[in-house]
């Protein structure tokens, strides 16, 4: 039994490497053990069974902390004639998630955000302060991906003298529109009934060649991360409003109707114990060639929802999930069940891995549901 390296350091996260080698019997089960003390590693990374008599297998952690100090071992149980047997374990072994140089990297590694594909863990980054109506300061911290098309930007507000991340956008500038739209939904975003706080503007973090400026009466604008998700404050509120939130979407019969009964539902259920969180990624497809006032339509609009259960430090330790997607036309009805579908589904067919910190067991299983969270 191996204790292998750590790989994808970052201010918030490592992938942790493992393998066995001449098992004389089934993999009943392997994974890691982990925590802040090397005498005591109280997480558990469970992987599952395993074929053959020898193999590798690695898990990916999120949400660390940087310049803390975190130890781990692989482990294996085998099940022979007896039964299954104890812990088969490798070595302890040690990392550090380095203090990044780069402001706002840290929200990169929550595990709501999709995999990325940015230039390194210190990619391009902007900030500055983004300053509203009412002198409240804000941030935006833009990434450079391995697209040059493509930029990943993260927008947070302060509330209660912290600093929140709003959402994590994935922007494409020859659609001028975002692809998917990652947030949380939890008790550390209340509900304080701000309502719609002034109109469409343009998002400080991107030039305008990447935005959608202009409005068309064909389309109306439909939000990516929700106007009544973000209720908090007027500032937050405000963020939801930038370009680069909105996609080209039908409103009658969709928008207004189908859509927006989907958003209020995902709202109303919205955790309220601080064990628990909703990871939302919105986002949309291009699947044929439309295209209005100059602008590409997208064929599909969809949700992920991963409900989360978390241990004491921040940790999931149950996971359900499931996905809605739509074509962007009008529908009778507000009926959005009919577009229930599983999370893996939509990853398919939008070419993204989302939720991709998550530990790998609870992100298998909760990926393939297609039940309803409530």
């Amino acid at each position: 039994m191996t204790t292998g390296g750590t790989e994808n350091l970052s201010s918030a996260g490592a992938t942790l490497q493992g393998s066995f080698s001449g098992a004389t019997g089934t993999i009943y089960d392997r994974g890691f053990e982990w925590g802040t003390s090397s005498s005591s590693l109280s997480h558990t990374e469970s992987l599952g069974s395993a074929t053959g008599t020898s193999g590798s297998f690695s898990v990916t952690l999120g949400s660390l902390d940087a310049g803390e100090t975190y130890y781990y071992r692989a482990y294996v149980r085998l099940q022979g004639a007896s039964g299954i047997g104890d812990p088969i374990y490798g070595e302890v072994r040690s990392f550090t998630p380095a203090a990044s140089g780069v402001a706002g990297l840290q929200y990169l590694g929550g595990y709501g955000i999709p995999a990325l594909s940015l230039l390194s863990t210190t990619a391009a980054t902007d900030s500055g302060p983004e300053t509203f109506y009412d002198s409240t300061p804000t941030n935006w911290y833009k990434y450079a991906t391995t697209s040059a098309t493509q930029v990943v930007v993260t927008h947070t507000y302060s509330y209660g003298g912290k600093e929140y991340p709003n959402y994590t956008i994935l922007v494409d500038k020859t659609r001028k529109a975002p692809l998917w739209n990652a947030f949380e939904m939890s008790s550390s975003y209340p509900d304080k009934n701000v309502g719609r706080v002034g109109s469409w503007t343009a998002d400080p973090a991107l030039d305008s060649d990447w935005q959608q400026s202009s409005s068309t009466s064909t389309y109306s604008r439909g939000h990516l991360c929700a106007s009544n998700y973000r209720q908090t404050s007027a500032v937050a509120n405000k963020q939801t409003f930038y370009y680069t939130n909105q996609a080209l979407q039908e409103q009658d019969g969709f928008n207004g109707t189908l859509w927006a009964a989907l958003e209020q539902d995902l709202a109303s259920h919205t955790p309220t114990s601080s064990s628990q969180k909703f990871y939302v990624v919105v986002g949309v497809l291009y699947e044929n060639s439309a295209t209005a006032g100059g602008v590409p339509v997208p064929s599909h609009f969809y949700t992920c929802i991963l409900k989360c259960t978390l241990d004491g430090s921040g940790v999931p330790t149950a996971a359900s999930g499931c996905a809605y997607l739509f074509e962007n036309k009008a529908y009778t009805g507000n009926n959005y069940s009919s577009g229930l579908t599983s999370i893996d589904a939509v990853e398919d067919r939008a070419g993204f891995d989302f939720f991709a910190t998550v530990p790998s067991a609870l992100q298998i299983a909760a990926e393939a549901q297609a039940a309803e969270l409530w």
